[in-house]
């Protein structure tokens, strides 16, 4: 059977039919693969890095902020306690957006939901200030592919600081 034309179209290699009796054989080229696995060393190959601003800037942004709300709730007492049960709930509700949400439904897909409690979890994600929620999936579904290896975006290997502050204001260069 023929290949389809949707199948010569949309594949990522040059289709190779097979030989037939006036045609000459074919070669398949050699492809490197597009980033290694294999373990670096500073000193054969340093990581390279940029600065991702937006996330640096809002990282800073927030810290201060909470440094100077808690400023004022110890020191001026200026706060209401309503103030507080709101925060404290918008913290829970962020949380879940981003276990439920783009932890559970998208990066591991242990359940189904429907359009609405989409809507919510990803809003309720955003609250979180945790990047895109595609960064988000596509960096932990990495971080279970390669875990505790160089590609690892969280590698635990690499300290305190490089998993848990790097990954948010920094991009890695392969």
């Amino acid at each position: 059977m023929a290949p389809s034309l949707s199948a010569h179209f949309l594949s990522e290699a040059e289709v190779i039919y097979p030989p037939s009796h006036k045609s000459k054989p074919v070669t398949v080229p050699e492809y490197e693969p597009v980033y290694s696995t294999e373990k670096r060393t500073p000193s054969t190959n340093p990581y390279r890095w940029k600065i991702v601003w937006r996330n640096l800037i809002a990282f800073v942004y927030l810290h201060a902020s909470a440094l100077y709300g808690l400023y004022l709730i110890l020191t001026f007492n200026q706060v209401q306690l309503s103030t507080v049960f709101t925060l404290l709930i918008l913290g829970f509700i962020s949380a879940e957006g981003v276990t439920a949400g783009a932890h559970r439904l998208w990066s591991h897909r242990t359940y189904s939901a429907k359009w609405p409690l989409r809507l919510l979890l990803m809003l309720a994600q955003t609250m979180a200030f945790q990047n895109h929620i595609y960064e988000w999936v596509r960096d932990h579904r990495v971080h279970h592919k390669f875990t505790d290896e160089d590609a690892d975006p969280h590698n635990s290997r690499r300290g305190f600081f490089f998993s848990h502050i790097n990954i948010v204001t920094f991009s890695f260069i392969y």
